[in-house]
């Protein structure tokens, strides 16, 4: 969850009757070369997608309003093609004054202008900066190759900064590379530093997590484990929670009790890890997601193809335990409708309390709107559930 002040959450959890929005316009190298403020009408369009199932996690669309053509984008102006980003905000009022929640700094896409009679507008798009290392700009430009032993977190700064990636906040780790990684010219920047992240594991812990935060920094972290985050914010059916109802969901596509992990550089695998749980096994007694309770549920990591990833047979069982976990977990979802909550990231940990509907515990946010003018959203979250004992 994003920080913020007592004041804000005091504010979110009453009647909202002015929502601002700034703009905080940046060169290439992310210094303000214009500050825009704008109070949200009725007229406002627009809103900020965020979703934990794509790399580029937060995207926005605004239109704005372009009487005095300030908007209007031309080679030179303040709108242009040219890897200037935007730093958005969500401003409530508060007893304090107006204060600003960050949303995301983001590359400026596709710009659009519209007149008609009674309409004079632009419409800018935004993803944030993950954008930079996809696509035409995340390719590498001349062949790198990081050495055998190159502790991970380096690895992936010298390929972040080679794409031009200042802000970094990167978590330590001892994991090092087991051979020399050489990267051709045309090859995925963005692919490259996923690639590097999954290299780095811990026996029955979970994965690292890369992504860009709200403030533009890009994050190399632990993924934490939602069984040990106490949840950020309680939805229940009362006033002031900003919760409005829930669909509760049993969608069991996404669970498997069958694991099987293959890896190696080859065709043939080096490497082999399979988990199945089987209450004929003691560890497995009576475990509610038994093959001979639920069937045989059968998953296959990288589409049952080695991956070249893992290169230990300790990374094959890590990953194998990693996914065992994971699909354990996921069969419970629940649709929430929410005023809005301009406090929450991807992957936050909410509590919710709704027994006219069996929706109750904890929960992972996993895709969610921020609307521009306040209006009732929908979250997608997925049950936190035990899982393995």
């Amino acid at each position: 969850m994003i920080n913020t002040t007592e004041s804000i959450r005091e504010a979110l959890t009453s009647p909202i009757s002015e929502i601002y929005l700034k703009l905080e316009l940046l060169d290439k190298y992310e210094k303000i070369i214009d500050v825009i403020t704008h109070h949200v009408s009725s007229n406002s369009i627009g809103d900020i997608s965020v979703d934990t199932n794509r790399d580029i996690r937060r995207m926005f669309t605004l239109t704005l309003d372009n009487t005095d053509g300030r908007f209007t984008w031309v080679e030179n102006g303040l709108i242009w093609i040219d890897n200037k980003k935007i730093k958005l905000y969500i401003g409530i009022k508060t007893p304090l004054g107006v204060e600003y929640i960050p949303q995301g700094v983001f590359i400026v896409t596709q710009p659009e202008a519209t007149h008609r009679p009674k309409e004079n507008t632009v419409t800018i798009s935004g993803q944030d900066k993950w954008y930079l290392l996809t696509g035409n700009f995340g390719r590498f430009t001349h062949e790198i190759t990081i050495n055998k032993d190159t502790n991970i977190k380096e690895a992936i700064k010298i390929i972040a900064e080679n794409a031009g990636i200042k802000k970094m906040i990167l978590e330590d780790t001892s994991i090092t590379l087991p051979y020399d990684l050489t990267y051709q010219i045309g090859q995925n920047r963005g692919n490259a530093i996923k690639d590097l992240a999954g290299k780095a594991h811990a026996y029955g812990e979970f994965f690292f997590d890369v992504y860009f935060d709200v403030n533009g920094y890009l994050r190399f972290e632990k993924y934490k484990d939602p069984l040990l985050e106490a949840p950020c914010w309680t939805y229940k059916v009362e006033d002031k929670t900003l919760y409005a109802g829930s669909i509760r969901k049993l969608d069991d596509a996404e669970l498997f009790n069958h694991i099987l992990v293959l890896g190696g550089s080859s065709q043939t695998a080096e490497f082999r890890s399979e988990l199945v749980i089987d209450d004929t096994l003691p560890e497995w007694d009576g475990h509610s997601y038994s093959i001979q309770k639920i069937g045989d549920r059968f998953f296959a990591w990288n589409n049952g193809n080695p991956d070249s990833n893992i290169d230990s047979q300790s990374q094959c069982n890590s990953r194998a335990m990693f996914e065992l976990k994971r699909r354990l977990r996921y069969s419970e979802k629940v649709s929430i409708d929410l005023a809005p909550n301009y406090l929450h990231e991807a992957n936050d940990v909410i509590e919710v309390i709704d027994k006219a509907n069996g929706c109750i515990g904890n929960y992972q946010l996993k895709q969610f709107t921020i609307p521009i003018k306040p209006k009732l959203v929908t979250a997608e979250a997925v049950k936190i559930n035990e899982g393995l004992v």
